[in-house]
């Protein structure tokens, strides 16, 4: 599989990664499941896992410590923050480890920045950025990264009051029309060298019918990797087996997928653009649309 430099880490990532939000029970992935999903994923060349404490309450990153056990080093692991408060941060970290059996994380996230308000409180003299710093001293996490689902200018402006290493943010096809991470963003993390990694690329399964070309189009973006997310040992080998034979999409094709793609953007195709995303109003007002609890990935 091919592999591209992570910003000035000084590693170099596959193009493919894992995201593990979907490895729960309720997702319908027993923990044998999701321990032999990370496995192979592994066998198969793919190393770098994205959990978050959020995920199931925190059983995607227990079965990602169960394989962490044995296979640590093989390993990139990167969790989230969600609290905004230093105290918070570093309580929501410490807890992290335990799930995930290890000392330390390669990356900690600041999660989902979907306000200018919750930006504010994170890098405030007291909020979670102030943890993720500490922590980094203390050796319990080596890079620090920022993550974004719905506007790319929150991302701008956090990346331009302090030189995060790396970030995590929306690139499905769906998001190429509306708050555009790939038009807005990614020049400006570029220029200053960031690792960038891909997410939405399945558009929360919108694009389940379209998956061949929404990945071929995630990643052919200027992107280190793009994580996805699997429930089942099928949908990751299919998931591999392309990124391992991938070739970028033609002017054309890009082009005809766009306009096959564009009558699907709308609100409740791509709740992610709200900056109530995740929030519990939030669900219970997409279920009547059919859009269930399903992957953030």
């Amino acid at each position: 599989m091919e592999k591209r430099p992570f910003g000035k880490t000084g590693v170099e990532l596959p193009i493919l990664s894992l995201g593990c939000q979907r490895l729960v029970d309720a997702e319908g992935c027993s923990q044998d499941q999701a321990v032999a999903i990370i496995e192979r994923a592994l066998e198969r060349g793919v190393w770098y896992f994205d959990t978050a404490p959020v995920y199931a309450d925190g059983e995607s990153e227990r079965r990602v410590g169960l394989v962490a056990l044995s296979r640590r080093t093989d390993m990139w692991i990167a969790t989230k923050v969600g609290e905004t408060s230093r105290d918070g941060a570093m309580r929501q970290l410490e807890a992290s480890l335990v799930r995930l059996r290890t000392d330390h994380v390669e990356e900690v996230r600041l999660h989902n920045v979907h306000s200018l308000e919750r930006l504010d409180a994170m890098m405030s003299k007291d909020g979670a950025l102030q943890a993720l710093v500490e922590a980094r001293d203390q050796g319990m996490v080596r890079f620090i990264s920022v993550s974004g689902h719905t506007n790319p200018q929150l991302l701008v402006e956090a990346i331009r009051r302090f030189p995060f290493d790396t970030a995590l943010c929306a690139l499905s096809v769906l998001d190429h029309f509306i708050f555009s991470f790939a038009e807005e963003f990614l020049p400006f993390a570029l220029q200053k060298c960031m690792g960038v990694i891909g997410m939405k690329v399945f558009g929360d399964g919108v694009l389940a019918d379209y998956w061949e070309r929404s990945l071929r189009y995630s990643l052919a973006l200027p992107v280190t990797s793009v994580i996805v997310g699997c429930s089942t040992m099928d949908q990751l080998n299919r998931d591999i087996d392309l990124a391992e034979g991938f070739t970028p999409m033609t002017s054309t094709e890009r082009l005809a997928f766009f306009q096959e793609i564009l009558p699907m953007v709308t609100p409740q195709h791509v709740p992610w653009k709200s900056k109530e995303w995740a929030c519990k109003e939030w669900i219970e007002r997409r279920e009547p649309f059919g859009l269930t609890r399903t992957s953030c990935q």
